[in-house]
């Protein structure tokens, strides 16, 4: 009788658990698998199917079963505690194994396992115990060995454990910083004295601010000597020890300053210096003395809590850390990106050098201008360490001190913030010294814009090397890091978005000489300047640039562009060059928007709809700029976890080439093409496909059934706005409202309604109860402002005064109108841009048109939606928006002003919805008809009407369109 799983040609699940367990031991990661163990939870007498471990780490439990993965086994677990370890299970990895290989033989899974075959399903079970268990994600993600590898990683930092963890400690160090307020105003002068050197070396404004930075740095510093004493062989030899051991020596238990200071210059010597230096310099201000030892040793014992939760190595806890104690994040454009998308971004943007060798990949250079706390370099090098072994490398190589010494790169204008950022990369393998480090500090008053001059190729090291100022030349020298023209492989980074305005003072000057540098540079090359730059857009626009000339292209080893970006990158009209070099110099650009919109924006607190831009760089130059596809990702919900950041870009990775639309697990994509340079990215940031399609349809003078999935042209081409109507002039010239800073001609009041019409009124303001029918009155009067030269300004802009207005800032959910009329001539406003129409017919198209779904889906597409339900227009940007060629000389043009003239006065007596109601607005369908008409379509027709029908639902289905109003998401479940 046949005894082994060979002979009987199958695999019982405990056999399969042994090879799974093995082939875990083999990957090099210094884990323990055991499969099958019995009798290793405490007070239960469950077993599991398979438990990793390994020294300083969280323990990992995997429940396999054939099939499905084993949710109902994984949620058993949670809650137990296992032998020899302190903390319960809290996160356990349910897999399935492909049935087919319940077939195989031993040594046909061992070689699925080596071919990393996608014979896996996994889901993530997490929760306090059973009866709490949260599934994710909902349908079992499809996964290779390696990605169960990254699964195990990940489940060493259970992020229900770090988020328990890190707001609890941020509270510590906070009271901890009190403690130290305390201490030091005991000293009076003395303490005044050492709070003003605080504040200098911190950077900070405030004493709070300055108190919480120095508590948190010295518990960093703590942190990695406590690291080093354990793990680091020359550091031990020189006799190093941990906090805890320090105070064990002396008698009465106090960790002195003085001793915590020589520990760190000791640590310094080897290296460590971006680490150490801030926390020195603190730490030896004059006036800090034995009495600060209760702070020291609170934060001693904190260290050792933190260090307890084994899980640096993965999560990025002192910037974490950083990031709940900083109290003037916006003066600093210190919005930090989310540690899920960062991992989101990493693991997709990494994903275009997988077809290289692992040697390749080792050389790989990692760059970020905007280094942060490191959140983003810690993910791209997780990233590339996966890489590196799949593609056959030693996992125990010593990879990090390569990698740190020569191959990483990080600027920033913050010292606090490169004091993190090599926190966390030395993290990532402590045990691994490194004797440099390319993390540095600019004081450039471009910060690491100094970078948009192509001669400028180094900057000084981050501390302790004297100035930090940048430095000409290639040449690599001791103290320096060069950032060479062409000479980076990956520009990962969350450029800051800061931008002069609502008295904000721009963080980084001097960038006009060095912009027209970079445009002259770029046409000596004999292709074109680097113009991505654009004040108006904010500093992001110019970091692009220097990511574009600073990354490799040619010779089969081209770079990648990966930054987090506002969406107005997507659509917004200062951003149009930024779009147009982008198209030009790079391919396979891939932009993800979060298409729910209820959720907390990709960067910390900034209240901005965010999206992800990947590209890789073309292999040469071109010199002009050709037709490109854009890949639009909508997610249903952006990443909460690093799991759900890994998982989402592997989903998106796999996304056919040839495929032009579809859905994956977590969300859909469509692919369009640009119809002209820089032109508004249409899809990015809805949440439907169909939606997407059928506005890249009717901007480029089509319309698309997506329930047949036809196409067909309009009677009409689509031209820009500003081709029938200019726009303006600009409510900064028209003046300011009553009580608000003086600027411009008038000084402008709210009409009311009995009194008559005064000779300057202006459509100043949108009103979403009153503004209801498509004739309106003015809103406000105006008073001019004194001197001659206003009375001539008056002059110019009484000549622009009109009868049509439209909508800038557009709230679909609470608004009925995008283009409105006035019965006699009228100022535009703030909140209402006058159209310069010259013949009435054409108005009444343009209004008709825009008023309509059809109008209604151009702008939504053409609009910044940077929050929820509204498609707002910069004032230029109105001019660009795709209309319908009412002037074209053309029966069909005759035909379609024909049908605005009769149609428009019934259309404009009647009473619109918001546009968010629009699928169940009898008198907006009206106009619906009209535009139809106007655009040689038959609203008669049974498909059309049902076209129209299908049109509004998708429109206001889009989160970005109801805001998740109530009323409207009511609305549209009891119609649909």
């Amino acid at each position: 009788m046949p005894s082994t799983d060979d002979e009987i040609g199958g695999l019982h699940e405990h056999t399969a658990n042994a090879v799974i367990a093995d082939w875990l031991r083999s990957t090099g990661r210094g884990w323990r698998p055991n499969p099958e163990r019995k009798r290793v939870f405490v007070d239960s007498a469950r077993r599991a199917d398979i438990i990793i471990r390994q020294p300083n780490r969280q323990p990992v439990v995997i429940e396999t079963e054939f099939g499905s993965p084993a949710v109902a086994d994984a949620a058993g677990r949670l809650g137990l505690k296992l032998r020899r370890h302190q903390h319960p299970i809290r996160e356990v990895i349910a897999v399935g194994i492909d049935q087919r290989c319940e077939r195989d033989e031993t040594w046909r899974l061992k070689e699925r396992l080596e071919r990393n075959e996608p014979i896996f399903s996994v889901q993530i079970v997490r929760g306090a115990h059973e009866a709490e268990a949260e599934v994710w994600p909902t349908q079992p993600l499809r996964a290779t060995p390696f990605d169960l590898v990254a699964y195990c990683e990940y489940a060493q930092a259970p992020q229900i454990v770090i988020d328990e963890q890190s707001k609890e400690i941020a509270e510590e160090i906070e009271t901890t910083a009190s403690l130290l307020r305390a201490v030091l105003a005991d000293g009076k002068s003395r303490g005044a004295g050492v709070m003003a050197e605080f504040r200098k070396i911190t950077g900070s404004d405030d004493d709070d601010g300055a108190l919480n930075n120095v508590c948190a740095t010295w518990l960093v510093a703590i942190d990695l000597q406590n690291d080093l004493a354990r793990h680091n062989d020359m550091l031990q030899h020189e006799g190093l020890l941990t906090a805890e051991e320090m105070r064990e020596q002396n008698g009465d238990g106090v960790l002195a300053p003085l001793a915590l200071l020589n520990a760190w210059r000791s640590i310094k010597s080897v290296n460590y210096e971006p680490v150490m230096n801030l926390a020195i310099a603190t730490l030896s201000v004059q006036g800090i003395d034995i009495e600060i030892a209760p702070v020291l040793r609170r934060l001693s014992e904190l260290s050792v809590r933190i260090d307890g939760l084994n899980v640096k190595h993965i999560y990025n806890f002192a910037g974490e850390l950083w990031q709940h104690l900083i109290v003037d994040r916006e003066e600093r454009a210190a919005h930090y990106t989310k540690p899920a998308v960062a991992e989101l971004l990493a693991t997709l943007s990494a994903q275009r050098f997988a077809d290289r060798d692992a040697g390749s990949i080792a050389e790989l250079n990692l760059w970020d201008a905007a280094c942060g706390t490191g959140t983003l370099l810690g993910a791209g090098e997780r990233a590339l360490r996966r890489l590196y072994v799949q593609a056959g490398g030693d996992p125990r190589a010593p990879l990090h001190k390569q990698r740190m010494e020569h191959r990483i790169f990080a600027m920033d204008v913050n010292s606090i913030a490169g004091t993190l950022t090599a926190k966390r990369l030395t993290d990532l393998d402590v045990e691994q010294s490194y004797q440099r480090s390319n993390i540095a500090v600019v004081d450039h008053e471009a910060g690491s814009l100094y970078l948009l001059d192509p001669e400028q190729t180094t900057a000084t090291n981050l501390l302790g090397q004297g100035a930090t100022a940048t430095t000409p030349g290639a040449d690599e020298q001791p103290g320096q890091i060069a950032i060479p023209f062409g000479g980076m492989d990956w520009a990962l980074m969350n450029p800051p978005y800061a931008r002069a305005r609502g008295g904000r003072v721009q963080p980084t000057t001097g960038l006009g000489p060095l912009r027209q540098r970079a445009r002259k540079f770029g046409k000596q090359q004999e292709t074109r300047g680097y113009e991505m730059a654009n004040g108006q857009a904010g500093l992001a626009t110019f970091f692009g640039d220097i990511s574009n000339m600073r990354l490799r292209g040619g010779g089969g080893t081209q770079g990648v562009f990966a930054h987090v970006l506002p969406l107005t990158a997507a659509h917004g009209e200062t951003w149009q060059a930024w779009r147009a070099e982008l198209e030009t110099d790079f391919e396979d650009i891939v932009a993800i928007a979060n298409a729910a919109q209820d959720e907390e924006s990709m960067s910390a607190d900034t209240g901005m709809n965010e999206i992800l831009v990947v590209a890789t760089k073309k292999a040469r130059r071109p010199r002009a700029w050709s037709p490109c596809r854009i890949t639009a990702v909508a997610l249903e919900h952006p990443p909460l976890t690093l799991q759900q950041g890994y998982a989402i870009a592997r989903e998106i990775a796999a996304i056919p080439p040839t495929s032009l639309s579809g859905s994956f697990g977590h969300g859909a994509y469509v692919r369009t093409e640009t119809p002209s340079a820089g032109f508004s990215w249409l899809a990015v940031g809805n949440a439907s496909t169909e939606l997407s399609l059928v506005a890249a349809a009717l901007v480029n003078g089509k319309y698309y059934d997506p329930l047949n999935l036809a196409e067909a042209d309009l009677a009409l081409g689509m031209v820009a706005l500003s081709e029938l109507a200019p726009t303006g002039p600009t409510h900064h010239l028209l003046g300011h409202p009553e009580g608000k800073t003086p600027i411009g001609a008038f000084e402008w009041r709210k009409l009311t309604a009995a009194r008559p019409l005064p000779t300057h009124v202006s459509m100043w303001a949108a009103d979403g109860d009153a503004q209801r029918r498509m004739i309106l009155r003015p809103t406000h009067r105006g008073t001019p402002m004194g001197g001659d030269k206003v009375k001539e300004e008056i002059k110019k802009l009484n000549e622009k005064r009109s009868c049509w207005f439209f909508s800038r800032n557009l709230d679909q959910a609470s608004q009925a109108l995008s283009v409105a009329h006035t019965r006699s001539p009228a100022h535009g406003g703030r909140s209402w841009n006058a159209l310069q129409v010259a013949d009435d017919a054409v108005g009444k198209a343009i209004a008709l048109f825009y008023n309509s779904i059809f109008g209604a889906i151009v702008r939504h597409a053409y609009g910044q939606n940077t929050q929820d339900r509204r498609a707002a227009m910069q004032i230029r940007a109105t001019q660009g928006i795709p209309c319908p060629d009412f002037t074209a000389d053309s029966d069909a043009a005759r035909r379609a002003l024909d049908i605005a003239e009769r149609e428009f006065d019934r259309l404009a007596a009647l009473e619109l919805e918001p546009f968010g109601f629009c699928f169940q607005d009898p008198n907006r369908h009206e106009i619906d008809f009209a535009a139809a008409e106007m655009l040689g379509l038959d609203p008669a027709d049974g498909q059309i009407s049902e076209l129209l029908a299908r049109y509004r639902l998708l429109f206001a289905r889009e989160p970005n369109v109801n805001g998740r109003k109530r009323a409207i998401l009511d609305a549209l479940a009891e119609y649909e």
